[in-house]
């Protein structure tokens, strides 16, 4: 029996479930942040939401242990743990929230806040205002609860707030990866408590961490060899898209 039979889905699926984990990967490991941006919109349109929401969290549980040893190695551990810990509380609210709408609602608002989100990074603006933990614990907790709400772990915010710092790139990079992970487990745990994952795809997400694993480390390698004005650019033009094409099929 061949894997994608194993999985339930015909070959030509399987293999673009491979190809969207594997891209997310590289501009997870490349941003930091914006690959389940990527990949959720994919796997809705293509799966449904809560499928697309399944497989980020399973094979992300995986995939971030490829991550976790630079992003303890370089980031800011003060900081990031106080938004963590907000984060986590307010994905707990918003998640609660996110459940109780229909199936046609959650692509809407995945589609609206991915747009948004896209445009705000692709104005340049930036937090000028001071990082300290109480500030800190106050937006991951914002942070969380509007990316409970609309299903998107983390989300641009996350991006906002760390690249405002006049810290090395090297830092603001792991300080974002330090809070994916957190948020990662954090709904993980959430879709635990509510028996929210689906044993179809339960295979398939835990088989997803090894394109994205890949794409991963192939991110972070071009992290330090390429322009990331040009690649920043075009991860926000196919972010956009992909908000415009799920607000339109919702």
């Amino acid at each position: 029996m061949g894997i994608y039979e194993l999985i339930g889905l015909e070959l030509t699926t399987l293999f673009t479930c491979i190809m969207i984990a594997f891209l997310g990967g590289v501009i997870r490991g490349f941003t930091g942040f914006a690959g389940s941006l990527f990949m959720l919109p994919c796997y809705a349109l293509l799966l449904g939401p809560i499928a697309g929401m399944n497989i980020i969290i399973l094979s992300g549980l995986v995939g971030v242990a490829f991550t976790v040893k630079r992003a303890i190695k370089y980031s800011q551990k003060k900081i990031t743990i106080f938004y963590s810990f907000g984060l986590c509380v307010g994905a707990f609210i918003g998640l609660n929230f996110l459940f109780q709408n229909e199936i046609s609602e959650i692509t809407l608002y995945m589609g609206i806040f991915i747009l948004i989100g896209t445009l705000i990074l692709f104005s340049g603006w930036r937090y000028r205002g001071p990082q300290t933990r109480l500030i800190s614990l106050g937006f991951g907790w914002v942070t969380g609860l509007f990316s409970g709400f609309f299903g998107v772990p983390t989300g641009p915010f996350t991006g906002i707030y760390f690249l405002s710092s006049p810290a090395e790139k090297d830092i603001i990079q792991s300080n974002i990866q330090l809070v994916i992970i957190f948020t990662i487990l954090t709904f993980f745990a959430y879709f635990i408590f509510v028996e929210g994952f689906d044993s179809n795809y339960l295979a398939l997400g835990l088989s997803m961490s090894i394109p994205l694993s890949i794409g991963l480390k192939s991110g972070i390698f071009l992290f330090d060899i390429v322009s990331e004005t040009y690649f920043r650019y075009i991860t926000y033009a196919i972010l956009f898209c992909l908000g415009l094409a799920l607000i339109l099929n919702s």
